[in-house]
């Protein structure tokens, strides 16, 4: 009998002696995301942890992890498997809302609100060839215009970065000087048949 109890004794003491198992699931708040953000831009612009071919050194996600300690000292977030997830889920719908706002047609950006928008038929189309799209119309991404300068393949610099707005605009001015210089390709080489009969020659 004294032989059980000791025996409970000891497997009570190891319980408490293990390490609790870090949750592989969590529910960032707003304030949690925030803060990864903000972490995540510092080293951005650090050359130290970002490359100008865009990637970050492979021990950034330990750094970041101590910079969270301080800045979030009770929130007892991980390098693996929280940030680790996290960091990959923000660059999963980075490219695939960068992706849709490249190709222009349909698809637009409400600065005011941080969304993608489109045409709900526009975008279910699209999401059936690219399903990591899905869900992201009109979801608002307070931090993109972050994003464009920690997932981008060139390293941030700090100086002035062109914002989601300005890129859109800039691609629809693309395609308007596009198609001008098609207009007047198409004027220059018109049939002679076209000409005024009455015009020198």
């Amino acid at each position: 009998m004294a032989s059980t109890n000791i025996e409970s004794q000891r497997g009570k003491n190891q319980t408490v002696g293990r390490t609790k198992p870090v949750a592989s699931k969590r529910m960032w708040t707003k304030q949690e995301d925030a803060a990864l953000i903000e972490c995540l831009l510092t080293l951005a612009l650090d050359p130290h942890w970002k490359g100008d071919n865009g990637t970050f050194r492979s021990e950034y996600l330990s750094y970041i992890e101590k910079m969270l300690v301080t800045k979030l000292p009770t929130a007892q977030i991980r390098a693996n498997p929280h940030i680790e997830s996290r960091v990959k889920l923000l660059k999963r719908q980075y490219n695939a809302l960068s992706e849709m706002l490249n190709i222009g047609s349909g698809f637009g950006w409400n600065e005011e609100e941080k969304c993608l928008t489109a045409p709900k038929d526009v975008f279910d189309d699209w999401v059936r060839s690219h399903p990591t799209a899905a869900g992201l119309r009109n979801k608002s991404f307070p931090f993109f215009d972050d994003l464009v300068q920690i997932f981008g393949k060139k390293r941030a610099t700090g100086t002035a970065t062109e914002t989601t707005a300005d890129a859109v605009e800039n691609l629809v001015m693309e395609d308007n000087t596009f198609l001008d210089a098609l207009n007047v390709e198409r004027n220059l080489y018109r049939p002679s048949s076209h000409i005024d009969p009455s015009t020198d020659v």
